[in-house]
């Protein structure tokens, strides 16, 4: 869940060891990243850069690759061309020989074909519903004696859009699987709006599907007769062509698989979609196009995600829940997180003057916090690891300098000059370690 997702990017923001990462999280990858390795048709490139920037860097790559494709693709047309001539020549034949093995040394460069394909979503026309979409009143939601949602209130305007953020375990799925009527409630009352349409991803869509049909079957078991015609062109939009239409759902990817989910809900159109962690398997590209379509949808939205980038912009208010209750937040995720990070700074502050407060009362006995600890522990091991080095780099200049012929060298001034910005640095390192152990020590 979100929070988790931040304490991790917190944690790893100072972890000192080496992080290799795998993630579709375009923010997490940006947060924590300082390089990038792009795996494409068998190859690795390395880009010293996070992703936004690794975007930038590719593009200008694959600008030079092709600029100079082109450039050696007309060289060797023009040279393929003299060679023709010449061979036709008899007195000039063996020149044209000789030029051939030349061009055949040529070192080619290989403009790989990648597959720049992206998915091309458009969800149909929302048809109009009513005012009120959904609305609920002291609803609850209990598992035997484990209760879930509490007397909670919701409700949803036509055209709003809403985010349910939370904590893992906390009712988001529950509550949408209940508006779905998947769920039955426990208590309070539930009232659908007028001339609904519903359109219905959950966050285990892909593993309800058949995997003994195939792609186009699956399409054609939950499409109304008027759209079979289309149903190879909405396939091909979700990347599916030709004979993949024939595949077997149980030889798809994961990534696949939620494709040809998402593909099942523009066969009619919905005026309240309700997506449950519908980029889980998605990639970053994809996960941006189905966002893009998404803004262009004009019916109502509910969306269960953890994915700070794909919520960024996409709805009108945020609905956290916590502790069974539900609590809304005007505006996207980015508000809801400045908004809680404002009523933490808030909680903090309050914390602080009760622990003054203690304090004066406790005979001046300080109490730090584990937060405080772990944080000076690292300034601890940090000042050792820049301690050593410094040390190590001193001895090393130190024997350097005591070679007889040291001080003939060009750059002897530049390397003393070196050595005595060491020593300074390691004496306002020892100073850092001391004040850490000092108030470790306290």
């Amino acid at each position: 869940d979100i929070e988790s997702i931040l304490w991790l990017e917190n944690f790893l923001k100072y972890y000192y060891g080496c992080v290799i990462l795998i993630s579709h999280d375009k923010q997490f990858l940006d947060t924590i990243t300082t390089r990038t390795l792009e795996i494409e048709l068998g190859k690795i490139y390395d880009y010293k850069a996070n992703y936004s920037n690794y975007l930038h860097l590719r593009a200008e790559r694959r600008e030079k690759l092709e600029a100079a494709f082109k450039n050696q693709q007309k060289q060797i047309a023009q040279k393929e061309r003299t060679i023709t001539r010449f061979m036709a020549k008899a007195n000039k034949t063996k020149m044209a020989q000789s030029m051939k093995k030349q061009l055949d040394k040529i070192e080619r460069i290989e403009l790989d074909d990648v597959k720049q394909a992206t998915m091309r979503i458009q969800f149909p026309a929302a048809p109009r519903s009513g005012e009120v979409v959904v609305k609920a009143a002291e609803l609850s939601k209990a598992y035997g004696e484990n209760s879930v949602l509490e007397k909670v209130d919701l409700q949803l305007i036509r055209g709003e859009r809403l985010a349910f953020v939370g904590q893992n375990g906390q009712g988001k799925t529950t509550l949408a699987r209940i508006v779905m009527g998947q769920l039955m409630k426990t208590g309070g009352e539930l009232e659908m709006g007028y001339n609904l349409h519903v359109g219905y991803y959950a966050q285990n869509q892909s593993e309800s599907l058949d995997p003994s049909a195939t792609l186009l079957e699956t399409l054609e078991r939950v499409s109304p007769p008027d759209m079979r015609t289309k149903l190879r062109g909405i396939l091909g939009a979700f990347l599916f062509s030709g004979e993949d239409v024939d595949k077997k759902v149980s030889v798809l990817s994961g990534g696949e698989k939620a494709r040809l989910a998402m593909a099942c809900l523009l066969l009619r159109p919905v005026n309240l979609l309700v997506l449950d962690e519908p980029t889980n398997h998605l990639d970053i590209p994809s996960k941006e196009v189905l966002k893009n379509a998404l803004n262009e949808y004009e019916g109502s939205l509910i969306v269960v995600s953890h994915d700070r980038d794909f919520l960024q912009g996409l709805t009108t208010r945020t609905v956290e829940f916590r502790d069974k209750k539900l609590y809304n937040y005007i505006g996207d995720v980015n508000a809801f997180l400045n908004k809680r990070r404002m009523n933490n700074m808030r909680q903090v502050e309050m914390a602080t003057a009760t622990e003054k407060t203690t304090k004066a009362a406790s005979n001046g006995k300080v109490l730090m916090s584990h937060q405080e600890r772990k944080k000076l522990q690292r300034a601890v091991q940090n000042a050792e690891r820049k301690i050593e080095k410094l040390e190590e780099e001193i001895a090393k200049m130190e024997t350097e300098m005591g070679q007889s012929d040291f001080y003939n060298a060009p750059d002897a001034e530049d390397r003393i000059a070196l050595y005595q910005k060491s020593k300074k640095d390691l004496e306002a390192q020892m100073e850092v370690w001391e004040e850490a152990v000092a108030k470790l020590d306290e």
